[in-house]
């Protein structure tokens, strides 16, 4: 049997096919009796096949100049979807060699032209490739343009706050987190800088000006952006990749040009490369002794610690969020030196979390334990199987309006909803008298009948608070899996969920001690005095 592929605007009779299916971004009104059943449990089956290949061709990406900065290269799933893109080629394959009779219906101009090379798969017309690739290249330009100008003041504007870097001691990269303050707490390491009060803060340059002087005014707070020049900040529109020559004959060489394309025209390269003109800058003039932040292994991370020891200075990753089977970048595999770009140590904020980063492959020798500074103990049962379902939004917008839209039917209007959104991207929705929007935590909620979440560490909140856990799984992408391995809550797609949320499952026990530790300040200050890694 063949798969035919068709864009939106040129679909085939409904006699030529079983089944349909949209990929990633391609908006269709097909008859949703056909569409392609279990398609997000297949999708997600198939990015568990690529994920060693992503990595692989991340290793290379890294080898180029530019890709070095790149997110592609780093097997990120919430923040790049090139694994995304290749888990579409390996189901198409799997439909191309299966009796299955499926309509395929993309209107991505990168991905149509790699999967029509597929064998098995019968193809209409490309959709136009040049009009979106001028419009990505416009918007790149301007958006460069923007950010240069932007990071010009701040290199000014924050020049002063470099006095609070004083020369060796320890000093913590920080984000711009709204709950850091200046009376030495820090939402990434909570008292560590009262704890310490040798050490500084650098803030990264995430933050903005005003942000950054709020932080600054404890004097023990410095801004990156400070010590950045501004004519290099002139030069960021100049910041960005060509396609590499020895990837041209690769398979899968129209979904990388897609990749290359898409950072192209945004601004993530141009920022990491000011992130690490900024971070070089400042380490060879302080020359600290330790430098400690929140690790995610993301390429401003890798530059940093390659920084550092050149300027002799030690490396401490702070292992502070969920990790998870689809969050590649964790994984030193994906690395282009492999060892050589991850710290001299990485404190985990759990032994979930330390087993999971040994089975990705990091070294025993780095790995110890020193506790979970964002996250408590157990707190008290908050299950009530009479109150309202918690929904808990995704940072990925799309994602989010298909939670909303999966429990908007007439099939729950029995059913109080509340919903929460994530902290940076707040989703806008209709109210209505059973669905509602709360700024509360799952503690703060009081009972619940049940948590719906699909990304970020709300999951595992809701296992640890004893209520039932759902992950929804979106039918067109992929909903990074963030528990720890061994710890599995039921999943469900938007078809499924009128059915488990009248009736929930009876709770997972969890004890937090088997997932998180408490913070072990002499732990951490063993680890930042430690001379080497043993």
């Amino acid at each position: 049997m063949t798969v035919l592929l068709h864009t939106s605007n040129n679909l085939p009779a409904d006699r030529d096919y079983d089944c349909w299916l949209a990929v990633t971004g391609t908006d269709v009104r097909l008859d949703n009796r056909r569409r392609m059943r279990g398609l997000p449990r297949r999708l997600e089956a198939c990015f568990d096949e690529v994920r060693e290949h992503w990595l692989s061709l991340g290793a290379q990406f890294g080898r180029h100049p530019v890709g070095d900065m790149s997110h592609a290269g780093t097997g990120a799933a919430y923040i790049n979807d090139l694994g995304l893109m290749l888990a579409w080629s390996r189901l198409a394959s799997n439909l191309a060699a299966s009796p299955e009779r499926a309509l395929i219906v993309c209107d991505d101009p990168w991905l149509f032209r790699h999967l029509r090379r597929i064998p098995g798969i019968v193809s209409a017309a490309p959709p136009t490739l040049l009009p979106k690739l001028l419009a990505l290249l416009l918007r790149g330009l301007f958006v460069r343009f923007s950010l240069s100008a932007r990071l010009f003041f701040s290199a000014i504007a924050l020049r002063g706050t470099r006095a609070a870097g004083a020369s060796g001691g320890t000093a913590l990269i920080v984000y711009g987190h709204p709950r850091s303050t200046a009376d030495g707490y820090d939402a990434y390491f909570g008292t560590l800088l009262s704890e310490l009060p040798e050490a500084r803060r650098a803030l990264h340059t995430d933050c903005g000006i005003k942000r950054a002087r709020e932080l600054c005014a404890d004097r023990r707070t410095f801004s990156l952006h400070g010590w950045g020049s501004p004519m290099v900040a002139a030069r960021l529109p100049g910041v960005w990749w060509r396609y590499p020559g020895e990837l041209k004959n690769l398979d899968e060489r129209w979904l990388l040009r897609r990749a290359i394309v898409l950072e192209n025209s945004a601004g993530a390269l141009a920022m990491t490369y000011w992130q690490r003109h900024c971070q070089d800058k400042w380490l060879s003039v302080r020359r600290p002794k330790v430098v400690v932040w929140p690790w995610e292994n993301h390429p401003w991370e890798r530059s940093l610690v390659r920084s550092a020891r050149r300027n002799g200075a030690r490396t401490v990753g702070y292992q502070h969020t969920v990790i998870g089977r689809h969050q590649l970048n964790f994984s030193p595999r994906g690395n282009p030196d492999g060892e050589g770009s991850l710290p001299d140590r990485i404190i985990c904020n759990g032994p979930a979390y330390r087993d999971q980063l040994l089975r990705l492959g990091h070294p025993g020798r780095k790995l110890i334990v020193g506790g979970a500074f964002r996250s408590t103990s157990n707190p008290a049962s908050h299950h009530d199987p009479a109150g309202p379902v918690y929904m808990a939004l995704s940072a990925i917008r799309p994602i989010s309006r298909q939670m909303i839209d999966a429990v908007t039917g007439p099939e729950f209007r029995e059913i109080d909803f509340v919903v929460k959104d994530h902290p940076n991207y707040p989703m806008s929705f209709g109210q209505t008298n059973n669905l509602k929007r709360t700024d509360l935590t799952i503690p703060e909620s009081g009972g619940l009948r049940a948590v719906v979440y699909s990304t970020g560490m709300t999951g595992l909140e809701g296992v640890l608070a004893g209520v039932p856990t759902y992950r929804f799984l979106p039918n067109d992408r992929i909903a990074p899996d963030t528990m720890p391995d061994g710890l599995k809550v039921p999943e469900c797609t938007a078809d499924e969920l009128p059915d488990l949320l009248r009736k929930p499952a009876a709770p997972q026990p969890v004890t937090w001690a088997d997932i998180m530790s408490p913070v072990d300040i002499g732990v951490w200050k063993a680890a930042l005095a430690a001379e080497q890694v043993e």
